[in-house]
């Protein structure tokens, strides 16, 4: 269209010019005229058009400005929720994680047997081996007394061991043997008794301290002094063992024992306890039957947690400490004991073997 207009125009004004006779300056002012109406026409058509096309892109772009807002505002959101969700998920998981790992440490699974309450345990077991060794005291005193009676005589030991309030042989065997592993307060009694009669029913008279002035005094007295100790250290054996029978646990420890008794599925007194009281011995006992004596412990140690099982290791090794240690004084004991046997059996032989050849050899000489 444009471009037909600019053609007719540049025909019909060399026709005008000739028509009406004008000179050659007249025809190139109209040409130039026409030019620039030309251009301004093109420029006013050109301006419009590129402000449309200006608005237009505007427009464009605003429209895709407005629908990127809306879709990253709908992607933050998106984003922001699925945060949120992770965050819930993620702190859930933590807390199911933190259940099981609770359940798993503290839970029934991860309970050793006996550990519930065994701090009053712990404690009474020092007060036991505190009172085990008031009573093991009081004994020693009690027969080294029966030992050394400077006016007894022979016919009063003898009437002692006679009379009915004497333990009798059965008696004397259950005081020392106790069925519970705990002994009663009168067994533990008729214990101290029968380790006097058993050990020193006749005590060696005792000299005065005028015939100690004597050499056949001193020579006595000598040989009576060595045959109280050997008599004495052997005795101290006998003591142990009745010591570690008496009831000398606390009732707390007893309280304990009852309630993890039940707690393992047991009925009944738990094994180690005697009249509501209870020995280190009868401890021990509880402690092995709740488990090897105990169906429920074989349940308790397949369904166990990994805690479970490292803490009833720990346990059963502490008690296989505590039992080392009792094993070795037993030890001590048994070693003090057979050596002092085997002294006295060498001074009946060779000892008098060699006095005798003292005498016949060196003595004949002087």
């Amino acid at each position: 269209m444009k471009t037909f207009f600019l053609a007719a125009l540049l025909l019909l004004l060399p026709v005008r010019a000739w028509a009406s006779g004008c000179d050659c300056g007249s025809i190139n002012a109209m040409i130039t005229m026409a030019k620039m109406e030309t251009i301004q026409t093109v420029n006013a058509n050109t301006t419009a058009e590129a402000a449309s096309i200006r608005s237009e892109i505007l427009v464009a772009a605003q429209n895709i400005i407005g629908t990127i807002k809306s879709e990253s505002a709908t992607i933050v959101r998106a984003i922001i929720s699925l945060k949120e969700n992770n965050a819930a998920m993620i702190k859930g998981q933590a807390t199911a994680q933190e259940a099981t790992k609770t359940e798993d440490l503290y839970g029934k699974a991860a309970q050793p047997s006996g550990l519930c309450g065994a701090s009053s345990l712990g404690a009474g077991v020092q007060l036991g081996a505190q009172a085990s060794r008031q009573v093991h005291q009081a004994m020693r005193g009690k027969q080294l007394e029966h030992s050394n009676r400077p006016d007894a005589k022979p016919v009063e030991y003898l009437g002692r061991v006679l009379d009915e309030g004497h333990p009798t042989e059965q008696e004397m065997v259950d005081a020392l043997f106790p069925a519970e592993d705990t002994l009663t307060d009168e067994q533990l009694s008729q214990a101290h008794e029968t380790i006097k009669t058993l050990a020193n029913p006749r005590p060696l008279p005792v000299v005065t301290d005028a015939q100690k002035e004597t050499a056949s005094g001193q020579t006595y007295e000598a040989a009576r002094k060595i045959h109280e100790g050997r008599l004495a250290a052997a005795i101290e054996s006998l003591n142990s063992h009745v010591v570690f029978h008496a009831p000398t646990l606390p009732d707390d420890v007893a309280a304990w024992a009852r309630s993890q008794w039940q707690e393992a599925g047991g009925s009944g007194t738990p094994p180690g306890l005697m009249n509501g009281k209870m020995s280190e011995a009868g401890l021990f006992k509880l402690l092995s039957q709740m488990r090897i004596g105990n169906p429920n412990w074989f349940n308790q140690v397949t369904s166990a947690t990994e805690a479970g099982l490292l803490r009833e290791l720990v346990m059963m090794q502490a008690i296989q400490l505590e039992l080392t240690r009792k094993n070795n004084a037993l030890l001590d004991s048994l070693n003090v004991v057979t050596a002092l046997d085997y002294l006295s059996r060498m001074e009946g032989s060779t000892g008098r073997e060699l006095t005798d050849l003292y005498t016949r050899m060196v003595g004949a000489q002087q």
